[in-house]
Protein backbone atom coordinates (compact mmCIF):
# COMPACT_ATOMS: atom_id res chain seq x y z
CA UNK A 1 0.00 0.00 0.00
CA UNK A 2 2.79 2.43 0.88
CA UNK A 3 4.47 1.65 -2.43
CA UNK A 4 1.25 2.52 -4.31
CA UNK A 5 0.92 5.82 -2.43
CA UNK A 6 4.56 6.68 -3.16
CA UNK A 7 4.09 5.90 -6.86
CA UNK A 8 0.90 7.95 -6.98
CA UNK A 9 2.63 10.92 -5.33
CA UNK A 10 5.52 10.67 -7.82
CA UNK A 11 3.09 10.75 -10.74
CA UNK A 12 1.07 13.64 -9.30
CA UNK A 13 4.07 15.73 -8.26
CA UNK A 14 6.31 15.07 -11.30
CA UNK A 15 5.17 18.22 -13.19
CA UNK A 16 6.22 20.38 -10.23
CA UNK A 17 9.75 18.98 -10.33
CA UNK A 18 10.32 21.10 -13.45
CA UNK A 19 10.15 24.21 -11.28
CA UNK A 20 12.46 22.96 -8.56
CA UNK A 21 15.44 25.13 -7.69
CA UNK A 22 18.82 23.80 -8.86
CA UNK A 23 20.92 22.08 -6.25
CA UNK A 24 23.49 24.32 -4.61
CA UNK A 25 26.78 24.68 -6.46
CA UNK A 26 29.71 22.66 -5.18
CA UNK A 27 32.58 24.44 -3.50
CA UNK A 28 34.77 23.48 -6.48
CA UNK A 29 32.37 25.08 -8.95
CA UNK A 30 32.10 28.17 -6.76
CA UNK A 31 35.91 28.38 -6.60
CA UNK A 32 36.23 28.22 -10.39
CA UNK A 33 33.55 30.91 -10.85
CA UNK A 34 35.37 33.12 -8.33
CA UNK A 35 38.68 32.63 -10.13
CA UNK A 36 37.07 33.48 -13.49
CA UNK A 37 35.70 36.69 -11.97
CA UNK A 38 39.18 37.51 -10.61
CA UNK A 39 40.68 36.90 -14.05
CA UNK A 40 38.09 39.17 -15.70
CA UNK A 41 38.84 41.86 -13.10
CA UNK A 42 42.60 41.52 -13.77
CA UNK A 43 41.97 42.12 -17.48
CA UNK A 44 39.83 45.17 -16.75
CA UNK A 45 42.54 46.51 -14.41
CA UNK A 46 45.25 45.53 -16.94
CA UNK A 47 47.10 43.65 -14.21
CA UNK A 48 49.31 41.00 -15.82
CA UNK A 49 50.44 39.50 -12.53
CA UNK A 50 46.88 38.95 -11.29
CA UNK A 51 45.83 37.68 -14.73
CA UNK A 52 48.56 35.02 -14.65
CA UNK A 53 47.66 33.77 -11.15
CA UNK A 54 44.75 31.67 -12.46
CA UNK A 55 46.98 29.79 -14.95
CA UNK A 56 49.19 26.75 -14.68
CA UNK A 57 52.75 27.39 -15.95
CA UNK A 58 52.14 24.92 -18.82
CA UNK A 59 48.85 26.50 -19.99
CA UNK A 60 47.89 26.11 -23.66
CA UNK A 61 45.66 28.77 -25.25
CA UNK A 62 44.05 28.74 -28.66
CA UNK A 63 42.86 32.26 -29.40
CA UNK A 64 39.63 33.20 -31.12
CA UNK A 65 41.52 33.73 -34.38
CA UNK A 66 43.01 30.24 -34.21
CA UNK A 67 46.55 31.22 -33.21
CA UNK A 68 48.12 29.20 -30.39
CA UNK A 69 50.19 30.22 -27.36
CA UNK A 70 52.02 27.78 -25.05
CA UNK A 71 53.08 28.54 -21.49
CA UNK A 72 52.02 31.18 -18.97
CA UNK A 73 54.99 33.45 -19.66
CA UNK A 74 54.21 33.42 -23.40
CA UNK A 75 50.51 34.05 -22.79
CA UNK A 76 51.32 37.03 -20.58
CA UNK A 77 53.85 38.38 -23.08
CA UNK A 78 51.26 38.07 -25.85
CA UNK A 79 48.58 40.03 -23.96
CA UNK A 80 50.92 42.68 -22.53
CA UNK A 81 50.70 44.87 -25.67
CA UNK A 82 46.88 44.83 -25.43
CA UNK A 83 47.00 45.74 -21.75
CA UNK A 84 49.19 48.73 -22.71
CA UNK A 85 46.99 49.77 -25.66
CA UNK A 86 44.49 52.55 -24.82
CA UNK A 87 42.25 51.26 -27.62
CA UNK A 88 41.85 47.92 -25.87
CA UNK A 89 38.62 48.02 -23.88
CA UNK A 90 38.88 44.52 -22.46
CA UNK A 91 37.67 40.96 -22.59
CA UNK A 92 34.94 39.45 -20.45
CA UNK A 93 34.52 35.70 -20.19
CA UNK A 94 31.09 34.65 -18.86
CA UNK A 95 30.67 31.15 -17.49
CA UNK A 96 27.62 29.29 -18.75
CA UNK A 97 28.29 25.99 -16.96
CA UNK A 98 30.98 23.99 -15.22
CA UNK A 99 31.32 20.23 -15.30
CA UNK A 100 33.46 18.52 -12.68
CA UNK A 101 35.23 15.30 -13.63
CA UNK A 102 34.33 12.26 -11.55
CA UNK A 103 37.59 10.50 -12.42
CA UNK A 104 40.32 13.19 -12.35
CA UNK A 105 41.05 16.51 -10.65
CA UNK A 106 39.68 18.35 -13.71
CA UNK A 107 36.77 20.57 -14.64
CA UNK A 108 35.38 21.89 -17.91
CA UNK A 109 34.14 25.47 -18.01
CA UNK A 110 31.86 26.33 -20.93
CA UNK A 111 31.06 29.95 -21.64
CA UNK A 112 30.84 32.90 -23.97
CA UNK A 113 33.14 35.89 -24.28
CA UNK A 114 33.23 39.45 -25.56
CA UNK A 115 36.23 41.56 -26.57
CA UNK A 116 35.99 45.28 -27.26
CA UNK A 117 38.39 47.68 -29.01
CA UNK A 118 38.22 51.37 -29.97
CA UNK A 119 38.65 51.74 -33.72
CA UNK A 120 38.71 54.83 -35.95
CA UNK A 121 35.18 54.05 -37.14
CA UNK A 122 33.63 52.90 -33.84
CA UNK A 123 33.80 50.24 -31.17
CA UNK A 124 34.72 46.83 -32.53
CA UNK A 125 33.01 44.05 -30.56
CA UNK A 126 34.08 40.45 -30.96
CA UNK A 127 31.97 37.69 -29.45
CA UNK A 128 32.26 33.94 -29.26
CA UNK A 129 32.39 30.84 -27.12
CA UNK A 130 35.11 29.21 -25.05
CA UNK A 131 36.00 26.02 -23.25
CA UNK A 132 38.50 26.02 -20.38
CA UNK A 133 40.08 22.99 -18.75
CA UNK A 134 40.78 23.55 -15.05
CA UNK A 135 43.06 21.33 -12.95
CA UNK A 136 42.85 21.15 -9.17
CA UNK A 137 46.29 21.54 -7.60
CA UNK A 138 47.62 21.90 -4.06
CA UNK A 139 47.28 25.67 -4.63
CA UNK A 140 43.66 25.36 -5.80
CA UNK A 141 42.07 25.36 -9.25
CA UNK A 142 44.21 26.62 -12.16
CA UNK A 143 43.57 26.86 -15.90
CA UNK A 144 45.35 24.13 -17.89
CA UNK A 145 44.03 25.10 -21.33
CA UNK A 146 41.58 27.40 -23.06
CA UNK A 147 40.00 27.35 -26.50
CA UNK A 148 38.29 30.50 -27.77
CA UNK A 149 36.30 30.76 -30.99
CA UNK A 150 35.23 34.08 -32.58
CA UNK A 151 31.66 33.77 -33.83
CA UNK A 152 30.79 37.40 -34.57
CA UNK A 153 32.34 40.83 -35.07
CA UNK A 154 30.46 44.14 -35.19
CA UNK A 155 31.00 47.86 -35.04
CA UNK A 156 34.04 48.40 -37.26
CA UNK A 157 35.22 47.92 -40.81
CA UNK A 158 38.12 45.98 -39.27
CA UNK A 159 35.68 43.12 -38.71
CA UNK A 160 35.87 42.31 -42.41
CA UNK A 161 39.64 41.91 -42.42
Amino acid sequence: MLLRIALLLNVLLAPYALFAQPTPKSTDEAAIRTLRAQSNRAIQERNLTAFGQTMLPEIEVTRGSGSHVSGRDSVLASVAPQFNDPNFLGYVRSTDRIQLSSSAPLAAEHGHWTGRFKRADGIQTLTGVYLAMWRKTDAGWRIRSELFVVLDCKGSAECGQ
